[in-house]
């Protein structure tokens, strides 16, 4: 008879933090984690809209994974995987929503939720997100002119593509904007949006948020109410800035805690993100018995 294992679990038993292993009856793995997203997106109406030169920010990119939110077949193709898209009833932030609609200062982009698994890196899935106004094909994103700008040579002998000396001559850049709206006029897109970009909610220790987001607007803007005799001939000098729409990028990541509301953004536009812990209801027929 094998008196060593009845002898091992009674020693287990008292020494304090010591368990014995778990019986094959009893399971070890852990539910997995869901939680509840929802995002409110805005931009400032009162931001700066003076002329300006900013570095050129590319739009993010799709990656071949990704739930797509303006796309019912990819909403579809993302519930095997466990997201699934929340209607307004359960919304936790219709009131804030409420107050960024009703402010002079900001405008509401998107307010969207979804339900997800609480899922390691590389392992969640990025939400593709689109909102705002359209642009039309009369407009040209900043996207179509890095190319040129990172293949004109420096004078001080960097490289092609550097992002140390963007320093060109109104002149150059002027030359280079009509370049660009000649090239484009050949070409029709299905518009731009005025916000565009992917949220990714990951779980490890902590909860992870990232966050790869553009806001789209005219380099120059017209300002039709204020519109007098100088500013005609402001626009007219410079109404290639009218159409170019550059890219302010709001890409970051950010640990987060759930149940809490975080806010993020930029001089241009920003968001509100709430993460909340989801737990399924007991069935009905549970529910009723008590067990």
């Amino acid at each position: 008879m094998n008196y060593f294992f009845p002898a091992l679990l009674g020693l287990a038993a008292l020494l304090p933090g010591v368990l014995p292993a778990q019986t094959s009856g009893e399971s070890s793995v852990k539910p997995q984690p869901v939680y509840d997203v929802e995002l409110v997106i805005f931009k400032n109406i009162k931001a700066p809209k003076s002329r300006e030169f900013i570095l050129p920010v590319s739009s993010p990119s799709k990656a071949e994974q990704i739930l797509d939110t303006t796309s019912i077949s990819s909403v579809l193709a993302a519930r095997d995987l466990g997201y699934e898209m929340l209607p307004d009833s359960e919304f936790r932030l219709l009131e804030v929503a409420d107050k960024l609609v009703d402010s002079p200062r900001y405008e509401l982009l998107q307010h969207i939720a979804w339900r997800q698994p609480g899922v390691e890196r590389g392992q969640a899935l990025p939400i593709w997100l689109r909102g705002g106004r359209v642009y039309g094909n009369e407009y040209t994103s900043i996207d179509n002119q890095i190319e040129l700008l990172e293949s004109i040579p420096r004078n001080d002998g960097e490289e092609p593509g550097s992002e140390q000396n963007f320093a060109f001559d109104e002149q150059t850049l002027e030359a280079l904007e009509l370049q660009l709206l000649e090239q484009e006029a050949l070409r029709v897109h299905q518009g731009l949006y005025e916000f565009e970009g992917k949220v990714t909610v990951e779980l490890a220790r902590y909860l992870h948020v990232y966050t790869d987001l553009v806001y789209r607007r005219p380099r120059l803007s017209i300002d039709s109410v204020t519109s007098n005799a100088p500013q005609d001939q402001y626009l007219k000098a410079y109404a290639a800035d009218t159409r170019i729409l550059n890219n302010h990028s709001l890409k970051e990541h950010r640990r987060m805690r759930s149940k809490t509301l975080h806010y993020l953004d930029n001089p241009e536009f920003g968001l509100l993100i709430l993460i909340t812990p989801f737990k399924a209801a007991p069935p009905a027929d549970t529910a009723a018995t008590g067990e």
